[in-house]
């Protein structure tokens, strides 16, 4: 028999208030009670579901699995691929940026988190390249394919094409986020098409 709603919901709490905690201050330097404080429950509480802090961290790794897996690396991105195939290459990666930049900004605290403690944690690292890394490069991969059979992309190496495109999406989100004074505009959208612009200058099949 599963969890009941209570429970789910009391876990839930601890989980969203962990994220925050761990966002502000890295995994090292935060406190259960602190954790137990912003989620309005005793710190015993939070040992009852998570009997170590490691615990606690691992499952909110599985929670940016699950959510940057589904709603990121799958269905959300192959909704924008579907709804915007008609388009032009160029509009159609602005629509694909655009998409992922709401849903980066919708889960910041989360990934900031995975972001920081994969560096730390090898266990962490390694749940995250094979459950999210590898799956988004591939499907990547599949989406310049079929541009690619359409005609929009020259003979290249899919993979490499790939990666660099969500290198550079990658990198601009996070100057967005952490060094927003080296930005150059306070345009965002038209800094998205440069970048795409500099980008298909390299791969898109020329007249």
């Amino acid at each position: 028999m599963g969890p009941s709603k209570k429970a789910q919901k009391t876990k839930e709490r601890i989980l969203k208030a962990a994220i925050e905690i761990f966002s502000e201050k890295g995994y090292s330097a935060a406190r259960t009670s602190e954790i137990a404080k912003k989620a309005g429950v005793a710190e015993g509480t939070i040992f009852r579901y998570f009997p170590k802090k490691k615990d606690l961290l691992h499952e909110i790794v599985l929670e940016a699995i699950d959510t940057f897996g589904e709603i990121i690396a799958l269905s959300s991105l192959k909704k924008v691929v579907e709804e915007n195939k008609e388009k032009s290459l160029e509009e159609f990666l602005k629509a694909i940026v655009l998409d992922r930049v709401k849903i980066f900004n919708n889960y910041f605290n989360l990934a900031k988190v995975v972001f920081y403690e994969m560096q730390f944690h090898e266990d962490v690292r390694k749940m995250f390249v094979d459950k999210i890394a590898k799956k988004a490069v591939n499907l990547g991969k599949e989406i310049f394919g079929e541009r690619q059979e359409m005609g929009d992309l020259k003979d290249i190496d899919l993979l490499i094409a790939a990666r660099s495109f969500m290198g550079m999406v990658f990198i601009m989100l996070i100057q967005k986020q952490f060094l927003p004074e080296v930005s150059t505009t306070n345009d965002f959208e038209k800094e998205i098409e440069t970048v795409i612009d500099i980008f298909l200058n390299g791969v898109k099949k020329r007249d």
